[in-house]
């Protein structure tokens, strides 16, 4: 399978609050995702197309000088090519990855929304909505 994660380089030590290994952990959770709809689904390629929009949440210390990351959140535009029993198919959504709880216990979760804009999903989007849904569950 090919990928291009460029476009998340600069961004990468932010993706290891949610994972050590974050391109893998995308890859695999969303084929995952789309096993679930089509058990002969292949993923073969993925790439990111844009700069991720972030949102971080942050608690006070005692000592003022200090932010404790409590939670997290991205959104960024990608194209990817699917391939099951029926066909091929391209494809292009957002993919948006958040965490909760990031200073004790981590709780992350991965939404593709296909067909989706980063006005939609992004920070001025759910993605603010998102980084709270954990919080439910």
């Amino acid at each position: 399978m090919k990928t291009n994660f460029k476009k998340l380089i600069k961004t990468e030590h932010m993706l290891e609050w949610f994972s050590r290994n974050p391109f893998n952990e995308i890859i695999s959770t969303l084929t995952e995702m789309f096993i679930k709809q089509s058990p002969s689904t292949k993923m073969l390629d993925f790439e990111i197309t844009n700069e991720p929009e972030w949102l971080t949440v942050g608690r006070k210390t005692e000592d003022d000088n200090k932010v404790v990351l409590i939670r997290s959140g991205m959104a960024v535009t990608c194209d990817f090519t699917l391939q099951d029993n029926n066909g091929t198919y391209n494809l292009n959504g957002v993919f948006t990855w958040v965490g909760v709880n990031l200073d004790t216990k981590p709780k992350t979760n991965m939404w593709m929304d296909l067909d989706g804009t980063i006005e939609e999903f992004g920070k001025n989007g759910l993605l603010n909505n998102r980084i709270y849904e954990l919080d439910k569950s």
